[in-house]
């Protein structure tokens, strides 16, 4: 009878503490990872969104990039500055799917890219043996980067995680991206 007891008395305490740890799992899931996603987030605020054309990348499918400034008005001088990216997948019934990175980030995806870009002449006319991916992620699941298996190389980039859209570019796009990321620097820094 004692040990029902204590078996009983453990499944009282454990239950609600594996619930409660969930529920906390879940909130940090909904919590908006960059810091431009958070404030867009905000309900019963006015809000102003500046956006900049930066440029457009094509291939199987497109990647737009679009320099972003959103504050409040009144509280100019707290504006949070980042750039968002779309992807729009090939195909008149294509998949579409928005990232935004925050200004920190933006700087290190210019770093990563020019990286990309290096490694991926470098490996030009190379038979590599092992299938290798290089590939950037940020906080906000846009991802960028290239695949190489013996000598073909394909370079890509995604925007999302679940219902994730896909961009399929040429290698020697990297340049031009790289161009675009850092007009959006510019712009972000002045602005």
């Amino acid at each position: 009878m004692r040990k029902y007891l204590l078996i009983a008395l453990a499944v009282l305490f454990l239950v609600p503490v594996v619930s409660f740890a969930q529920v906390k799992e879940e909130e940090k899931a909904k919590e908006p990872p960059t810091k431009l996603e958070a404030f867009l987030a905000k309900k019963g605020t006015l809000i102003v969104k500046d956006f900049y054309e930066l440029g457009e990348l094509r291939g199987l499918g497109k990647m737009q990039l679009n320099a972003l400034i959103i504050y409040e008005p009144g509280m100019e001088n707290t504006k949070i500055r980042g750039i968002r990216v779309e992807i729009t997948e090939a195909g008149s019934y294509g998949r579409s799917n928005t990232s935004f990175l925050d200004l920190e980030e933006v700087e290190s995806l210019s770093k990563a890219i020019a990286y990309i870009a290096d490694l991926a002449e470098k490996w030009k006319g190379i038979n590599r043996e092992a299938y290798t991916e290089v590939i950037y992620a940020t906080k906000d699941d846009f991802k960028v980067g290239f695949y190489q298996k013996g000598s073909e190389r394909r370079a890509f980039a995604s925007s999302g995680y679940i219902g994730k859209a896909s961009f399929i570019m040429k290698v020697e796009d990297f340049i031009s991206m790289k161009g675009i990321i850092d007009k959006g620097l510019s712009v972000l820094k002045e602005k």
